[in-house]
């Protein structure tokens, strides 16, 4: 295990045989696999070229990479779900301020336990957070994904309409939710 991975775990979630840890190469399949998996529905809800679009970002780990964590949350058999973790969420096309962190991307494959996998992947990001020493955690996520905006909703992050907006792939309406640290590291 790699020094990166090692310490994704130490700060990731042990839910029984779920771990949040670190990507490592071999995982890349696995992670395609689940952002296809999880986006898929939303196709027939944008045009072709936005759905591409938007899939393409979701993932280029490799950019990702260089600005953030990639972490996974596996079972010893596979990979259920992906976040990608920035300690600064100003970086490009993002909409939020310096100081804050972020989630860029976070995917559960369905049918996966959604509810519990997207909690250990926030709960990761969360711990991250704190480490780099950010009051806010920051997520934006497209307004066609209900099921993910209630989850979010119901683990205490709270819409921020002054950060919304359309960019980075026009046409597509970027909601923000932000959580307080404080708030939801008592959890």
């Amino acid at each position: 295990m790699s020094a990166r991975s090692k310490s994704a775990t130490t700060a990731g979630q042990r839910d029984g045989s779920l771990v949040v840890r670190g990507a490592e190469p071999a995982d890349h399949e696995g992670i395609g696999g689940v952002v296809l998996g999880a986006y898929a529905r939303y196709a027939g809800q944008l045009v072709p070229e936005v759905f591409s679009r938007y899939l393409d970002e979701a993932l280029d780990l490799r950019t990702h990479a260089s600005y953030g964590r990639l972490l996974v949350a596996a079972t010893p058999e596979r990979v259920l779900g992906f976040a990608v973790f920035y300690p600064d969420a100003s970086v490009p096309d993002s909409g939020f301020p310096s100081g804050w962190a972020g989630v860029r991307v976070l995917a559960v494959y369905p049918g996966a336990g959604n509810a519990d996998v997207r909690r250990a992947l926030l709960g990761a990001c969360e711990r991250l957070a704190a480490e780099a020493g950010a009051l806010v955690l920051a997520i934006r996520t497209p307004s066609i994904m209900t099921e993910a905006i209630a989850g979010y909703e119901r683990l205490g992050y709270r819409r921020a309409p002054d950060f919304d907006g359309a960019e980075p792939v026009r046409s597509l309406a970027h909601l923000r939710y932000v959580a307080q640290m404080y708030m939801n590291l008592a959890r």
